[in-house]
């Protein structure tokens, strides 16, 4: 598939590239960079898509104007310029379609975007795609937004879909898309999704996998590394919305204590387990290397899933003092998480690497790595 926009959006870098040599690169990026922290590890080959596109569950739209009508789409590398790009091919078609008809209805009410008169700064869309429920959540500069009330109208006459939709109201100018005031304009303000038959709560700032196929195939994954009993003491470290702790406790029985330091996300986290009727889940709020460091309870497995940057010395130091039998560390970033490993392999034996292709057509690799205490 070709896509117009591809040379100056920059975000599918490897559309041009077949897709099975795409998978060949990212296992040799993961082999290089685990040796270059002198990690010998067998690398298994990357869990692929069979139909890799439109999979993005999550779209973020900035918003503009050309000739006097909106204009969308992400930003040029390395610009603030808007690279239109009305058919996504890595964005679910469903929030493609969205976007277009927002666009329309937006020109029909002559809505302005922000720096052209107007307030509009993104749109942020999300879709449970088990459930077909979208969240549609408009960034804006100010909390007066003209034309809100008839544009929240047509939009959910327009798509049934759509569940909720959210005024996100951000002052500065800054790099981050969501401010912190926010106001429902219509439905429950969430939307829920099923992985691995667990139903969770989705609202704007949750942390989401943004490729639910390749989640189930990640979560299945590391559940079989953890591979846990109804008697495990489960760890789950920067746990979110209680994603993978909830799958493996519902699948396996096993006990499990999650630890993240953003409140809403805990909230979302013990309302997913109650939901679910999972009562082996305890969640909480609290910053995750401390809440270790005076955790007085043993943890047999600790799944960990960091932030892009990684592990800091003193979450890696707490982890020494908890001491788990068994460490699944998942990554969205394989140098980082070389670089951790690296740091605990005095400690622990270092497994197989199992890389999932998260983000077809993208630089991106996702790699799921087993330690063992000595």
């Amino acid at each position: 598939m070709n896509c117009s926009s591809a040379d100056r959006c920059g975000a599918c870098a490897l559309l041009g590239v077949d897709y099975q040599e795409q998978l060949k690169r990212k296992r040799s990026e993961v082999e290089s960079l685990l040796r270059s922290y002198g990690i010998r590890s067998m690398v298994h080959p990357v869990a692929g898509m069979e139909e890799p596109y439109h999979y993005r569950n999550k779209v973020i739209a900035n918003i503009s104007m050309k000739a006097g009508r909106i204009s969308y789409g992400m930003y040029e590398e390395n610009s603030h310029r808007v690279v239109y790009a009305p058919q996504c091919l890595l964005q679910n078609k469903v929030l493609n379609d969205i976007l277009a008809g927002l666009k329309e209805e937006m020109d029909r009410l002559h809505i302005k975007a922000y720096g052209f008169g107007g307030v509009l700064k993104q749109v942020l869309l999300r879709i449970g795609v088990s459930s077909g429920q979208v969240l549609v959540v408009f960034v804006t500069s100010q909390d007066l937004f003209p034309g809100r009330a008839e544009l929240v109208k047509r939009l959910v006459a327009r798509f049934d879909c759509v569940r909720s939709v959210v005024q996100n109201t951000n002052f500065r100018d800054t790099s981050v898309v969501l401010g912190e005031r926010e106001k429902v304009l219509y439905g429950p303000g969430f939307v829920v999704d099923d992985i691995l038959g667990v139903r969770f709560k989705i609202s704007s700032r949750s942390f989401y996998q943004v490729n639910p196929l390749q989640t189930e195939v990640l979560y299945s994954k590391a559940i079989e590394l953890a591979a846990p009993t109804a008697g495990t003491r489960l760890f789950d470290a920067y746990c979110g919305i209680g994603t993978i702790g909830l799958c493996t406790a519902a699948r396996t029985g096993c006990s499990v204590t999650g630890v993240e330091i953003n409140r809403d996300a805990v909230r979302d986290a013990i309302a997913n387990a109650r939901h679910s009727k999972i009562a082996n889940a305890r969640f909480y709020c609290a910053d995750v290397k401390q809440f270790m460091r005076d955790f007085d309870a043993p943890a047999d497995v600790l799944i960990l899933d960091p932030p892009r940057s990684g592990c800091d010395a003193a979450f890696l130091q707490s982890v020494r003092k908890l001491s788990p039998a068994r460490i699944v560390y998942i990554s969205c970033n394989p140098a980082t998480q070389a670089r951790d490993v690296a740091m605990l392999s005095g400690q622990y034996r270092i497994g197989d690497a199992w890389p999932v292709d998260m983000f077809p057509h993208t630089s991106h690799i996702e790699n799921i790595i087993t330690l063992d205490l000595k």
